[in-house]
């Protein structure tokens, strides 16, 4: 389990999809967490680390590996999904992508769940994947 400042994060054993990153947006599912794929999906937490490694230093898959969480709560450092510049106090919310993007904010709305809003510096220049700080809120 990875150390995290304010928040203390939660170990998820029952993972359905391989965690290669942090600040990965998560959701409940019956047999385990998954990333957010959908603008629907009503996340619970960000991951704080990628998946846990076997012995042989390979990221642990569906089933088998764990994932370190915190909830959505405060700020919290998530991926953003798309390049350009962010503004201070911008709703940001659940990106539907279905593929590389996944977990990710954006900051089109598209009836998507609301995520928080960003609170990073005024008008810098994000690259899609990069980490923003969101003042996460509950819709």
């Amino acid at each position: 389990m990875s150390a995290y400042s304010g928040i203390s994060p939660i170990n998820c054993p029952d993972i359905q999809n391989t965690f290669t990153s942090m600040g990965l947006l998560v959701k409940y599912n019956a047999g385990g967490i998954q990333i957010t794929t959908a603008k629907a999906d009503a996340p619970f937490g960000v991951t704080v680390d990628e998946s846990s490694r076997d012995a042989a230093g390979a990221l642990e898959a569906a089933g088998t590996g764990t994932v370190s969480v915190v909830p959505l709560a405060g700020v919290q450092m998530i991926k953003i999904a798309s390049a350009g510049a962010l503004k201070q106090g911008e709703s940001l919310y659940v990106h539907d992508s279905g593929g590389t993007l996944d977990g990710h904010v954006t900051t089109t709305n598209s009836s998507s769940k609301f995520v928080g809003y960003y609170v990073g510096e005024d008008n810098i220049t994000s690259v899609a994947g990069d980490l923003v700080p969101v003042l996460c809120r509950s819709a």
